[in-house]
């Protein structure tokens, strides 16, 4: 109690709406009311800088240290930060206590039933001493993954989504870091991706047990997840299947996501996408599939990383054929789109058809050179599409086709 009111108590005399440039990666509990966590930004050359803080709330007043000197105005950030974590955690039962965390680890006890946040902080211990990467995770899932069936043979639904959702509260984020010529996409889901694939089919065998039992959380969780439509893109096939398999889940989502802003509905990809399935409405597939592919143009032009969201596209275009693009170019006549679906990797029975395109947009684009508002971005479509041509066509273009 004494310690929450030295938090409250810092929180309240050190408001600011200065927004720090450092972002917390992850925190372990060292004493009981003492706190380490780690902190970074990355720089232009996107590697991280790191900085470590204690956080002491054992006594009238928080004691921080740091590992480097910042700026005060960054420091106390961070304070606040890492202090509005701490009340965080403290909203939930544990039943490890700090000190034998290491030991639980190496044991790898997977047959003891811990709290949900138990296996948040495993996760937040393994990324604190062995970073975010592939190997810390699947560490992580050796003991998160016994649980959740656990969970389900025993039919704890409940604890099933408090355990996604904090799971989901350390995960679910999405950083930009400014680069030279680019920006960096920092995400941690990705190293996820699989192991929610398969909770999902689990969870799609009790899909009667947890609409019972957790209703309210299953659509918060939902909502959560489309409004990260490169996660949820990304498991959409589980995640759809799921959904659409029970006509009440459905409809709840669907009918949440008006009540609770209808704009949001209408351009959410995820919902999009759906819903179209949901209504078996082609054309409103085939539109939510080109707003997709737009989605993941947009983050190929603006991320330097940006594997995962080709992915996407690719798996748009696996199911759809490369009609699709074909159709999506010809209504935005957006040269750009090939930066993320080269030419060069089109089936040769889609090779003339898009040659025929490419020569419609730079009449079009042509046309449109007359107007000085229109000018500039329709020069430099002009400029793509003829060097298109020559790279893709250079035979047709070379014996004088026009």
């Amino acid at each position: 109690m004494m310690a929450r009111k030295c938090i409250e108590k810092y929180l309240e005399t050190h408001k600011s709406t200065y927004i720090g440039r450092y972002r917390c990666h992850s925190a372990v509990q060292t004493k009981k009311f003492e706190h380490k966590f780690h902190y970074y930004i990355l720089d232009i050359q996107f590697k991280a800088i790191d900085v470590f803080v204690t956080i002491d709330y054992s006594g009238d007043e928080i004691v921080p240290t740091f590992s480097v000197n910042l700026h005060e105005q960054e420091q106390e950030y961070i304070i606040k930060d890492a202090l509005n974590k701490i009340l965080y955690f403290n909203q939930f039962k544990t039943i490890l206590h700090c000190h034998v965390f290491e030991h639980f680890i190496e044991t790898h006890t997977v047959d003891t039933i811990l709290e949900p946040l138990d296996y948040r902080n495993i996760l937040d211990y393994l990324e604190y001493h062995s970073g975010t990467n592939q190997e810390t995770v699947d560490e992580f899932y050796t003991f998160f993954n016994p649980y959740l069936d656990r969970l389900l043979y025993n039919k704890n639904y409940k604890k099933f989504m408090d355990s996604i959702a904090l799971l989901l509260d350390k995960i679910l984020y999405e950083y930009e870091w400014d680069g030279v010529n680019a920006k960096y996409l920092d995400t941690e889901y990705q190293f996820h991706l699989e192991y929610f694939k398969e909770t999902i089919k689990k969870m799609t065998n009790h899909i009667d047990g947890f609409f019972k039992s957790t209703k309210d959380e299953l659509l918060e969780i939902f909502e959560r997840l489309c409004q990260m439509p490169r996660f949820t893109l990304s498991i959409i096939k589980e995640f759809g299947s799921f959904i659409l398999l029970n006509k009440e889940v459905a409809e709840r989502l669907f009918n949440h996501f008006e009540r609770l802003n209808p704009d949001q509905l209408e351009n959410n990809i995820v919902i999009s996408y759906l819903k179209s399935l949901y209504q078996n409405n082609h054309e409103q597939y085939i539109d939510a599939c080109e707003d997709i592919l737009r989605f993941v143009m947009n983050d190929v032009l603006t991320f330097a990383n940006h594997d995962l969201q080709k992915e996407i596209g690719n798996r748009i275009l696996e199911i759809e054929g490369y009609d699709l693009l074909i159709d999506l170019f010809s209504k935005d006549y957006n040269t750009f789109l090939f930066v993320c679906f080269p030419i060069s990797t089109f089936p040769p029975e889609y090779k003339e058809i898009m040659r025929l395109e490419l020569e419609k947009a730079i009449r079009f684009y042509a046309a449109r050179m007359n107007h000085d508002e229109y000018r500039l971005t329709s020069f430099e479509q002009v400029a793509n599409i003829n060097r298109l041509l020559m790279e893709e066509y250079k035979e047709e273009y070379s014996n004088g086709k026009e």
